[in-house]
């Protein structure tokens, strides 16, 4: 049995524990709502607490989802006095803490992982990908309606997102990245183009407005033999088959519309991190922890800003 403490908003601890409670040999052992503070509430008390040490005891592994001061030093604390840790990006604050956390996590020989934030499963588009090595190109195009967009923050939150689904479909480490931002009602960019490329020879055109008119996310999967579209707002795939053998009357292009079934990601997210507890302390390099893609998405933000457009 897997005692498991969790720490972070109301909302988060309520989604965590639904996952939780559909999982065998897992037991919660205590849930702290912080506030991005330095201080938390234990939910089962009532009782206000400033010092992180409490909430390990009696615990295996903490999963810790929110910002803040208490939730940053529960990680340490907890990495260091040998807790396994599952966490989101939206607790570290620079990629330098990152490695930090990773190094304390290796010299304590416990699990730690990184979970995500843009909430989408790739597995009903690679049910359709028989090898990822036969990816060739993807397209992404990510527009976020005006109205529904706050200045300065969203991009990089969709950006994150985005590259996390990227990072599920190439399994290949990033050599090159060019990118531009542009800003348009803010100083802050709402708009990035860029391109990626990937050590296996995959590449990645890469289009994201947040400042649109309408609400659509695509990612286009070319493969050796067919192209594939994902629509991950309706859970729609298309494909277009090549047919290599075929008579004079017969159409050379095949097209199928799929409706995918929508997966639960949390609860996958968190069966994969149990299973490795339960295998015995290992450590994760960054490439398979989960934060290649909050450090890969740094490195396209920083390329953004050094290339920005601003019209007034």
């Amino acid at each position: 049995m897997i005692n498991i403490g969790i720490a972070g908003t109301l909302s988060d601890i309520n989604r965590h524990t639904f996952a939780l409670n559909k999982i065998q040999d897992v037991r919660i052992s205590g849930h702290w709502c912080s506030s991005g503070s330095y201080s938390a509430v234990e939910l089962s008390s009532g009782i206000s607490c400033d010092d992180p040490v409490k909430a390990l005891e009696k615990t295996d592994a903490l999963i810790i989802t929110d910002t803040g001061d208490f939730c940053r030093n529960l990680a340490i604390l907890a990495l260091r006095k040998g807790r396994h840790v599952f966490l989101y990006p939206s607790v570290i604050q620079s990629v330098s803490e990152v490695y930090q956390i990773a190094k304390i996590a290796r010299e304590a020989n416990v699990i730690l992982k990184c979970g995500r934030t843009g909430k989408r499963s790739m597995i009903g588009l690679l049910n359709h990908v028989q090898d990822i090595h036969d990816i060739g190109m993807i397209e992404l195009q990510h527009e976020t309606p005006v109205i529904s967009a706050t200045y300065g923050t969203v991009i990089a939150d969709t950006l994150l997102g985005d590259i996390e689904i990227i990072c599920q479909l190439v399994k290949a480490r990033n050599t090159s990245i060019k990118a531009k931002g542009i800003c348009m009602l803010s100083q802050q960019p709402e708009i990035i183009n860029a391109r990626l490329e990937f050590d296996n020879g995959a590449a990645l055109n890469y289009y994201c407005n947040s400042i649109g008119i309408q609400n659509e996310h695509i990612i286009t999967v070319v493969l050796k033999d067919r192209i594939l579209k994902y629509n991950l707002i309706n859970n729609e795939l298309s494909g277009w088959y090549l047919k290599r053998d075929i008579n004079q009357n017969e159409n050379p292009i095949f097209i199928e519309n799929i409706q995918v079934e929508q997966t639960d990601y949390l609860f996958d997210d968190l069966c994969s991190f149990f299973t490795l507890i339960q295998s015995g302390p290992a450590f994760l390099s960054i490439y398979d922890n989960g934060f290649d893609s909050f450090i890969l998405t740094d490195r396209i933000l920083d390329k953004v800003s050094k290339t920005i457009v601003q019209f007034a």
